[in-house]
This record gives C-alpha cells, structure tokens and sequence, in this order.
C-alpha cells in the first residue's frame, strides 16, 4: 500500500466523522482535531449525533467549518498544529480563522517542528500568549483566553509566523534572535524592554493587515499610540496596510496575506500610528533602529 493512498484512506475515514454538536447552533458542523496520522474523533460529547458525509476523495471541497468551506489542501496545512484543552466550537473558529489569515504555505511552515495550541484562562488577563522555543521547551505554544476573537488568533499566530519563517526581513521579522531554532534569552535580557516595545508593534501592524475583516475590539496596544483617538489610528493603519487608503469605509478594506502582507509591513510599517506607540518611553520605531543599530 502506496503512502498518497495510505493518507487518502486516513483523509476519508476523517471526512467521514463529523458530527453536529448540541447548542445554540446546531446547523454548525464541527471539526476534531486533525491528524493524517490519526484521523479520527477525540471527544465524545453529549447529545452528539454522529453526520456522515458522502464525500468522495475526488471532491475538492470536504467540510463546512463555520460557512467556511475547507479543501484536502487547507485540512493538510494545518495538520502538525495541534488544538487541544478546547471546545468544538473554539476549535472550529482557530480552524477557521487560520484558513482566513494565512495562506497554506504559511501554515506548513508555521506547524513544522510542531505546535500547540491550547485556551484556558490566562492569569494578568492577557487575551493571548505565545511561548517560543527555547532549550527546556522544544515545542512553541500559544494559550488563548476562552473569549476568542479572530483579532486575539490571528495576533498571536503572527508572533509565530515571524518566529520561524526564515526568509523573512526587515520590519516583518521577529525582533527575539534566535540560535538555531532556539530564541537568545541572552540578547533578549539585555534588550527586554526595545525588544517588546518593537516586537508588539510590528505583531499588532501584521495583525490589523491579515484579519478578514476590521476588529470591532482593536488590539489594546493602541492604548500606546499618543495624540490620536485608538479607533482612529487603528482605521487608518488598516486601510493602509491593507492598501485602501482611499477607501472611506473601513468595513470594505479586505485582509491581505502571504508574501503581499509581508511586504505591504516592510513598505509600510514606519508610516503607521501603531510604529509610534510607547512601551518604554520611546517609540517601537526607534526601538527598532536600536536594537539593528547593536546588530
């Protein structure tokens, strides 16, 4: 038995196994978590009713996640990032939303090497975080509070994706260095406060281009930003970063992605309000230029 068979056979045993779960919205189809490895259901909830779908391996559209519709290839990308300690309907919406925010190529890198995604409260009321990988943890993880929204995700994904996408430069890169996968707690101690101070900024500029649609909650590090209203500045970092600045209603500006968001942040990223926001005293911008000034 070839292996592309082996996966198929895993792909429609998987497909098969949906169910629809109890709530306020039982139209919903739901997805487990996702494993070409094993493709099965993990949790048996109540009042569940096992949906078989009659899908065949020539279909090209396999499963409704949330009026998303989600392809073999957008299932495959996903596949090494693993959601747990989650609802069905938490579950679905990371799903969905990393479909949304990320292209596919995106999505492979970000979950080779591995990564774990789990929602429980946080303790200081962060609505997200995300630990790196160092040398006591070998597998980075993001924690997001029980509230999602797609702003919290995609934010925290980005802090990712600028961690261990390798061809990235410039404004679009993570500002923590890293040594062979692992993140240099040396420089970073040295640096802490210019490193978050930039970091944060550029995550937040990434965020507000790749979203959907515009946050009806917008990211509290506006609060930083000085001598504009947050909601102003926030409209207008994302009809730039989305390139409609000509645009006069931000609900019609459209999320960009791939190589045309990272470039849309290097071009960009330095004309925003978000790249003048203050941690520490001085702008993200300025930390920037500090911390490539020390090399």
């Amino acid at each position: 038995m070839t292996a592309k068979l082996t996966e198929e056979m895993f792909l429609e045993r998987y497909v098969s196994k949906l169910i629809m779960y109890d709530n306020n919205d039982p139209g919903i189809e739901y997805i487990f978590e996702f494993s070409i490895e094993s493709a099965h259901v993990k949790k048996r909830l109540k009042n569940y009713a096992l949906k078989r779908k009659n899908a065949r391996l020539s279909d090209e559209k396999l499963v409704n996640m949330l009026g998303t519709v989600m392809t073999r290839g957008e299932l495959r990308a996903q596949r090494n990032i693993k959601v747990m300690d989650m609802t069905p309907n938490q579950q679905a919406l990371i799903r969905r939303v990393l479909r949304d925010s990320f292209t596919q190529n995106e999505l492979e890198k970000m979950g080779k090497g591995g990564l774990i995604v789990r929602v429980f409260p946080i303790n200081g009321g962060n609505a997200g975080e995300y630990s790196r990988k160092r040398h006591d943890m070998d597998i980075p993880k993001i924690s997001l509070d029980p509230e999602l929204d797609e702003d919290t995700i995609t934010h925290e994904f980005v802090h990712h994706a600028r961690t261990v996408d390798e061809s990235r430069e410039g404004f679009a890169k993570t500002a923590y260095r890293t040594v062979n996968g692992i993140y240099d707690i040396t420089f970073h101690r040295k640096n802490e406060s210019d490193i978050r101070n930039f970091e944060e900024a550029a995550t937040v500029a990434e965020t507000t281009a790749r979203t959907r649609g515009p946050a009806k909650r917008i990211s509290g590090y506006y609060d930083y930003v000085e001598e504009i209203f947050q909601r102003a500045a926030y409209d207008s970092d994302r009809k730039r970063l989305t390139g409609n600045s000509q645009s006069a209603n931000i609900d019609e500006t459209k999320g960009v992605k791939g190589k045309a968001v990272i470039n849309r942040i290097n071009e960009e990223f330095a004309k925003t309000h978000i790249a003048s926001m203050r941690m520490n005293g001085r702008t993200a911008l300025r930390s920037y230029e500090i911390l490539n000034q020390k090399g």
